[in-house]
């Protein structure tokens, strides 16, 4: 059939743009496929000063480390009790008694003793919580001191060691294991992990009175490698110690500890299906992380760190040899992945220019036997 010569050209033009197409990707896929592989270097170059080309190397290190101590061995609630109340004791809610729900699984919820009244601002108040199965390793305690009404502060007096000392006495109490807690390094800029609340009252600009009122402490979880972990390639220093999850903050005054904190400290123990010669490559991870995060919406690297850490895994409920403590969870080698799309420095954003947050994953070094079951 005839066809116009205009016809004819559109086609021509038509079939050879379809081509193109097929063989260059468009500037929106070009500039994907540059995201992704930006993203790929910088994860490389993060991970290789730390793995080397795989992690089988920091596993047998990590594999070495010893368990000494649990906070289930550690609490008593008897002597938890006479720090917290004194010898008057505290009135325990009804479903303390039982630390199993209907169905006879373990009870994940807390146990809670009180003393005083609660919803009165100016009597004395007392609380403890914890687990019920304390082997999870959560526990909160707040001690109100009566007041006479002025709502004047107490300035503290004691300095920060002796709050550190304070927050190490009373964690001792509440059972957390003295081998996980680390100590600062001698030549540590900061001597103590302490910081000091500060309030300010006043009418007038520039007249306002400043009250230091409590020193907290941010006690880290942290067990000994022996041998050490891995030496920093920034400053040469050999990194002894590898994090836990968990930690625990404390509140302290010159009467002594008014709040403390306990989050997630569970008994330690290691996956019991932990395969070693199953470490990962370091091509591996860095395809992986990479993926993960660009699923994620990362597009630019601003900063990125990268940790070795023992995160806290979930068993599998149906595994008929369940690790000792199934609802403390299991520990298993891992990489936490801090990263930032805006980097250090000021964010200068607006409406029209907005800044994603930051992110922090974790990621196995062990490839798993079985799968993990959801967090609760």
């Amino acid at each position: 059939m005839y066809q116009p010569m205009h016809s004819r050209v559109a086609a021509a033009t038509l079939a050879a743009l379809a081509a193109l197409a097929t063989l260059a990707p468009t500037t929106s896929q070009a500039q994907t496929a540059g995201d992704r592989e930006k993203l790929h270097g910088a994860v490389i170059n993060a991970l290789t000063p730390l793995l080397g080309n795989d992690s089988g190397d920091v596993v047998g290190r990590l594999m070495k480390v010893k368990i000494e101590g649990s906070i289930s061995r550690n609490f008593n609630l008897a002597k938890v009790s006479q720090a917290a109340f004194g010898r008057g004791g505290g009135t325990a809610a009804a479903d303390c008694r039982v630390a199993t729900t209907p169905a006879n699984e373990p009870d994940e919820g807390l146990c809670l003793l009180e003393s005083g009244k609660r919803d009165d601002p100016n009597g004395a108040y007392t609380s403890l919580s914890f687990s019920k199965n304390i082997g999870q390793g959560n526990i909160k305690f707040i001690k109100r001191a009566a007041s006479n009404g002025s709502g004047d502060p107490v300035p503290v007096k004691l300095s920060d060691a002796d709050a550190y000392k304070k927050a190490l006495e009373f964690a001792d109490v509440l059972g957390l294991p003295k081998s996980e807690i680390p100590t600062p390094p001698t030549d540590a800029k900061v001597k103590f992990p302490v910081r000091t609340l500060v309030v300010g009252a006043g009418e007038k600009r520039g007249s306002d009175t400043k009250f230091e009122i409590q020193k907290v402490v941010s006690l880290p979880r942290a067990l000994l490698v022996p041998g050490g972990l891995i030496q920093d390639p920034a400053t040469g220093r050999v990194l002894s110690h590898v994090m836990l999850p968990g930690n625990a903050t404390f509140a302290v005054t010159d009467a002594g500890v008014q709040f403390a904190r306990i989050d997630g400290w569970s008994d330690a123990q290691f996956d019991p299906k932990l395969d070693p010669s199953k470490a990962k490559s370091v091509a591996q991870l860095a395809n992986e992380i990479t993926d993960d995060l660009y699923n994620e919406g990362v597009r630019k690297v601003g900063s990125l760190s990268v940790l070795i850490a023992l995160r806290r895994a979930y068993p599998n409920p149906d595994d008929p040899n369940p690790p000792l403590c199934p609802v403390c969870g299991v520990l298993r080698p891992s990489l936490k992945v801090l990263i930032s799309q805006v980097g250090p420095g000021k964010i200068q954003t607006s409406e029209q220019s907005l800044a994603a947050p930051g992110l922090v994953r974790e990621y196995d070094l062990v490839d798993q036997v079985e799968s993990e079951r959801a967090a609760r």
